[in-house]
């Protein structure tokens, strides 16, 4: 016992520091958490691997895919099917009365008789239009649409449509009945998945969707939802890598009620992957015509040619 008055002389050597440093880790009585004095970085020395706890890291990752795999088995199957309220057109009533009250007039066509309907318009052009700043949904034409009209209800899938070319506006949809045992040609939408795990996307390459949408000829009784298609596998080959509809005939239903349509030669490349460098540049020939200038009437032209002199630019 020291007296009052006396040092205690304090050993720093290096040895003592770390046995000062050190101390047990309240984690696990087999790590021991070390601080070095002219530090503050912690270092954790692994002392005993437990043999328990080696067989639950190598036997965990099983039971944890069986629960995923488990999981999504039993999530509901895909469906792209809308319900739709409806009201009977009403005689005598221009289309333009009904769009003045909110209501979007439509038409049920094929397999049977005439059907002059209306929907609510705002209802339906949520569903057209799924994105805020994009335009007609490619999924509005691929689904199935099942219409409650009072005491009867009609599946039928959108065939023509009048709307607006920039606002997200609805004026008149045509539908086309789905029977079943007939055949419907139906524009199926494609979505891409596994993006950021494709080969040739992380080497910078540029996968590129060459077909939003695939015609089917549908004979069942519903139609499919979008195909799903996996390019976490996809790489950047040379001269570009590419994903075609022969290698998407498993997507399709296997009871053979889908098949893609017969105008297709299965060679066509619905994703590419490639490096935008590798292409050079191609002029347009001389003769090249914009279509986007073509109408009825003739060709829209960037110059007036209402006034003497005559245009060079005019047809």
């Amino acid at each position: 016992m020291l007296g009052r008055g006396a040092c205690a002389t304090v050993d720093f050597s290096p040895i003592a520091r770390s046995q000062v440093a050190c101390r047990l880790s309240p984690r696990s009585g087999a790590l021991r958490e070390a601080l070095r004095c002219s530090s503050s970085k912690r270092h954790f020395i692994r002392r005993v691997d437990y043999s328990w706890k080696v067989e639950l890291l190598r036997d965990s990752w099983p039971f944890l895919k069986r629960d995923m795999v488990k999981h999504f088995e039993s999530q509901p199957r895909r469906d792209s099917t809308v319900h739709l309220r409806a009201l009977e057109w009403p005689r005598f009533v221009l289309k333009e009365e009904l769009l003045e009250k909110g209501r979007l007039p439509a038409l049920i066509t094929k397999y049977g008789h005439c059907r002059k309907i209306h929907f609510n318009k705002q209802e339906v052009e949520r569903i057209a239009f799924d994105e805020p700043e994009g335009h007609l949904s490619h999924l509005f034409k691929g689904r199935l649409f099942r219409v409650h009209v009072s005491d009867w209800i009609e599946e039928c899938v959108v065939s023509d449509l009048s709307a607006h070319s920039v606002e997200q506006e609805l004026y008149f949809v045509r539908f086309n009945r789905h029977v079943p045992g007939q055949m419907t040609t139906i524009p199926i939408p494609v979505t891409l998945s596994g993006l950021w795990a494709s080969p040739g996307y992380r080497k910078g390459g540029h996968v590129d969707l060459a077909m939003p949408t695939i015609w089917c000829e549908v004979v069942g009784e519903a139609i499919p939802p979008p195909f799903l298609i996996d390019v976490s596998s996809l790489s950047m080959d040379a001269p570009y890598g590419k994903i075609t509809l022969e290698d998407l005939k498993e997507a399709l239903p296997s009871d053979g009620t889908v098949r893609f349509s017969r105008q297709y030669t299965m060679q066509e490349e619905v994703v590419m992957c490639y490096d935008p460098k590798s292409i050079p540049e191609v002029p347009l020939p001389d003769d090249y015509k914009d279509p986007n200038f073509d109408r009825v009437g003739g060709r829209y032209h960037l110059t007036y040619t209402g006034f003497w002199p005559k245009q060079t630019t005019r047809s």
